[in-house]
């Protein structure tokens, strides 16, 4: 009789655990937690500090690893050269003034003596006008002489007297129209000179146009012999040692901003549906063991890059990559730009 209770207990406890078994089985199942476990690798915002002039370095701010400030000094070149160009191009500017001044002066004499000579000119005109009525009563005169010393009426000394004037005022006609004539070509001249003047005007403004260029140029050189971070982090790259000479474009150092990095992975476009924004990350470092630093999924690209595998056989697609930003919540200076990282992701299941 025992041993029969003992099997209906036994049965009854085998019956208990199959019923929570499958308890946990069914209603469990759907909220269980996977892992996407993949790789990536450190990224941040990187600069490459690079020289626009050639030149030699004269001061090279820190060493791989040193932290720097945006906007502080880490390169100069030695800028004596650009200095004396510089100087000569201000020297130019300062020509280029003066001959503006002297262009400006010249306009104004022209100017000048072009008015006198138009005043002149009126001047002229009015005398010629009075000495050609002086010249027509003249030989009036003259005529009217001839005819009265003909008839008898006046003697040979007035007869004379009339021709003398006569010729005074024809004199003095010919001299009125010589003067006009001359201050007309004076004036001619002088309006000819207005226009070389300021046409000599143009030409030194152009040539001061070109000397202010000239100098600016010389002066961005100059600013580019001071180079300058555009962003806070920390030198990783090094590639250039004081006293060296660097050529334009070449890198001289790297400054990546640390407090801003992010892991990046690509993932297949098979699995890219199991994650989403927002997700929690487990960011191992490779060669740091026990070391897990928590992060969430912060991008997820929108088109589709590379393909991992290709069509090898007819009626297949290649399967293609998202690439995936993680950020991490806390890196604690573990964390180096260029780093492998081993990422888990939280999936459901």
């Amino acid at each position: 009789m025992e041993t029969m209770k003992k099997k209906i207990v036994i049965s009854s406890a085998i019956i208990i655990i199959a019923v929570i078994a499958l308890f946990f089985f069914f209603f469990s199942k759907k909220e269980k937690i996977n892992s996407l476990h993949t790789t990536g690798i450190v990224e941040g915002v990187e600069v490459n500090i690079s020289s626009k002039v050639a030149g030699r370095i004269s001061e090279l701010c820190c060493k791989e690893g040193d932290a720097v400030k945006e906007g502080a000094v880490v390169v100069r070149l030695e800028s004596d050269d650009i200095t004396a160009s510089v100087r000569q191009a201000k020297a130019g500017v300062e020509r280029a003034r003066a001959n503006i001044m002297v262009a400006e002066s010249q306009v104004e004499n022209s100017k000048a003596n072009l008015k006198n000579a138009g005043a002149e000119i009126v001047y002229i005109e009015a005398e010629l006008e009075k000495a050609k009525s002086q010249l027509e009563e003249a030989r009036r005169q003259k005529d009217r002489a001839e005819s009265l010393y003909k008839d008898g009426y006046i003697s040979k000394a007035e007869l004379d007297l009339a021709a003398t004037n006569y010729d005074t005022a024809l004199a003095n006609y010919e001299a009125a129209k010589a003067r006009l004539t001359a201050y007309i070509s004076r004036r001619d001249a002088a309006a000819s000179q207005v226009a070389a003047s300021e046409s000599q005007i143009s030409s030194a403004r152009a040539g001061l146009k070109e000397a202010e260029a000239a100098l600016a140029y010389q002066m961005a050189r100059l600013n580019d012999t001071v180079i300058k971070t555009p962003i806070s982090g920390a030198v990783v790259f090094k590639a250039l040692e004081k006293g060296e000479t660097v050529s334009p474009g070449i890198v001289i150092l790297t400054i990546v901003d640390l407090n801003n990095l992010w892991i990046r992975i690509d993932l297949e476009e098979t699995i890219i549906g199991l994650i989403k924004t927002g997700g929690d990350v487990l960011i191992r470092v490779e060669g740091i063991k026990g070391t897990v630093i928590k992060g969430k999924v912060s991008e997820i690209g929108r088109y589709a890059e590379f393909a991992t595998q290709k069509d090898v056989t007819r009626g297949r697609q290649d399967i293609k990559t998202f690439r995936v930003r993680i950020k991490p919540e806390d890196a604690a200076n573990i964390l180096k730009p260029g780093m492998t990282v081993s990422v888990e992701i939280a999936i459901k299941g």
